[in-house]
């Protein structure tokens, strides 16, 4: 699966082809792993899992690694500015599939949603709500001690926790992904620095991902790999994700967005739907959950081969659709973002009778300045009443290589047309854009919106989300797509 490569006396660099396969099939791109003398309110997320649930390899498979059991640690990730328990999904499920038990990884969850909740983070003040967490979660689990794996802004809460000895203590090891740089690890602890840019470094050992962006960097297989063999010592047996194949079992948060507060008050129905139409299977909804002050909901049991729609009930507001692609294993850290009532997200969406409004999100950068490498979404609509609207691609060069969520509706300058020009607002947030793309709606629905990614240019690997062309004035459309791909 990897192989090393003894560059000179000082740097050690072990390379792993990587890219979005088929299980067992060659891939491409590269981390490397150098030593060298150079240099919340958290919340658990969901409930119902247990630690022992492990995919057993198909047919040609390689086994499980063989893991050290004193090294199977509570893995705790800290997130950066407008994220959450999100961007570890994936990676939660691949440490899984590698027999790890798939309960000991959880999150700690904080608001980015101000200056001064930026500020906070930076500066240390989250330590004590992180010290709680750590503790909590010590006590859960029996152990004593964790790992923290922290991604960008969380590189900074994880830094000024563990420049206390006594916090320090309770951390066998940490992964800084593409955050904070130093000669030293913070506190004297156990570290490893990842990065996008190969100049960059966090103490004496470092792992890059020089093909890859900032979210990408936290979410992508080579992320993984590199985390996994710090964490355990041992190379992962795999990078995808092994399927299960009867049922999984899913809980999460539903939480406003950014400051990852619980919807308190909403009501959260999960409904099976065609995946050509996006149209619901049954009269009533297969499950039901009150959504409290955590956020929490779930678990729910899923068939891992079938679509599903998540319907966020808010009273006297537009009510929140997600559809999402299939979730092939357990899972307790899905998120779903809504806004808060009169949110500068809300007011900015321009909504109507006659066109719906989609945010279209995935855990990994949309690419629009890459060349043959640049994502291509598109877009197309059908209505009984409304001219079709042909697909079009979204992903303009102007859109960079930055942004995960992307808001899409009709503008307010050019109604009943799609222009692709830049959104107002959007473009100014982080990890946001926005584009100005006309889809005929009504109520209820009477026709499919067709949304169409093309990861990295791979025709061969498309992804495809269908979901009802429904009124931007009664409803919010979020569609997740995946960001990773495996048949």
């Amino acid at each position: 699966m990897s192989h090393v490569q003894f560059i000179d006396n000082n740097k050690k660099v072990y390379s792993m082809d990587m890219k979005f396969t088929k299980v067992g099939a060659p891939a491409r791109g590269l981390f490397c792993l150098i030593v060298s003398s150079v240099l919340l309110a958290g919340c658990l997320g969901g409930s119902g899992s247990s630690s022992d649930k492990v995919a057993s390899p198909g047919p040609g498979s390689p086994s499980m690694p063989d893991l050290d059991e004193e090294r199977i640690l509570p893995i705790i990730f800290v997130h950066g500015t407008a994220g959450s328990a999100s961007q570890y999904q994936t990676q939660a499920m691949r440490f899984a599939s590698n027999g790890y038990p798939e309960d000991h990884v959880v999150a700690f969850e904080y608001s980015t949603a101000s200056q001064a909740d930026v500020g906070r983070a930076l500066t240390g003040g989250l330590s004590g709500d992180l010290d709680l967490f750590v503790n909590q979660v010590l006590s859960n689990f029996d152990a004593d001690q964790v790992y923290l794996a922290c991604h960008s802004l969380g590189t900074a809460v994880c830094g000024y926790y563990l420049t206390a000895p006594t916090r320090e203590a309770k951390v066998a090891g940490y992964v800084a992904i593409d955050g904070a740089t130093g000669e030293n690890c913070p506190g004297g602890s156990n570290c490893m620095g990842l990065f996008v840019d190969e100049n960059e470094t966090l103490g004496e050992v470092n792992a890059y991902v020089p093909d890859e962006t900032h979210v990408q960097a936290a979410t992508s297989e080579a992320s993984f790999a590199a985390q996994f063999e710090f964490f355990t010592g041992v190379e992962p047996a795999r990078t995808e994700i092994l399927p299960q194949a009867n049922e999984v079992e899913i809980a999460g948060r539903a939480v406003y967005f950014p400051a990852n507060t619980g919807a308190a008050g909403t009501t959260l129905r999960v409904w099976q739907v065609d995946p050509d139409t996006g149209e619901r299977l049954q009269a009533t909804p297969m499950d039901s959950f009150g959504i409290a002050a955590d956020g929490n909901w779930g678990p729910v049991t899923l068939d891992p081969a079938a679509h599903y729609e998540f319907s966020l009930l808010r009273p006297g507001r537009a009510e929140h659709h997600f559809y999402r692609q299939p979730l092939i294993r357990n899972s307790t850290l899905v998120r779903l973002n809504t806004s808060p009532e009169g949110s500068a997200i809300e007011t900015n969406t321009q909504v109507s009778d006659d066109h719906a409004a989609l945010v279209i999100t995935r855990d990994m950068e949309w690419w629009a300045d890459r060349g043959a490498d640049n994502d291509v979404l598109e877009i197309a609509t059908t209505s009984l009443l409304w001219p079709v609207q042909p697909a079009v691609n979204i992903l303009e060069p102007a859109i960079g290589s930055g942004n995960i969520g992307i808001h899409v509706h009709d503008d307010q300058a050019t109604p009943a047309l799609t222009t692709g020009d830049p959104l107002p607002y959007f473009p100014d947030q982080p990890f946001q854009w926005g584009v100005d793309v006309y889809m005929p709606a009504s109520m209820p629905a009477d026709g499919t919106i067709s949304v169409v990614s093309t990861p990295r240019g791979d025709t061969n690997r498309r992804q495809t989300l269908n979901v009802p062309n429904l009124a931007s004035s009664a409803h919010r459309i979020s569609l997740i797509f995946n960001d990773y791909i495996q048949d």
